[in-house]
């Protein structure tokens, strides 16, 4: 018996790997912002969360049928400030919105991506 609960759930630790997406701002006000393309890594074993250069661990980690939703509090976000993050992406849209809440101003700012799954092979260059 305790063979068979080994064959069953070996395979689902094996390939529970982290959601690798490309996220896209395509909004009209595209010019004011620095980021334009952004990789996404969440690892919901780990509770971890890959934007871009920045990777942080998250507190609050929801997932539902339709929306994955974190966030996570004391990040080193700027050089002269923490902040929190939170972020959710809509599973069928795959519209994810990211914001940035530092401790110092108290303002936030929120960014905007369309994002799918990311295939080396879509490279543009």
């Amino acid at each position: 018996m305790p063979l068979f609960f080994l064959l069953f759930f070996f395979p689902i630790s094996l390939f529970s790997q982290p959601l690798n997406l490309i996220c896209t701002n395509n909004y009209i006000d595209v010019k004011s912002l620095d980021v334009k393309d952004l990789f996404v890594v969440i690892d919901k074993n780990n509770r971890k969360i890959e934007l871009g250069g920045l990777s942080f661990f998250v507190e609050d980690f929801k997932e539902t049928d339709s929306n994955i939703s974190w966030s996570a509090s004391d990040i080193k976000i700027y050089p002269e400030t923490n902040g929190d993050i939170s972020g959710i992406i809509g599973r069928y849209s795959g519209q994810l919105v990211i914001n940035f809440d530092r401790y110092d101003d108290g303002k936030r700012q929120s960014l905007v991506f369309n994002c799918k799954k990311f295939e080396t092979l879509e490279k543009k260059f």
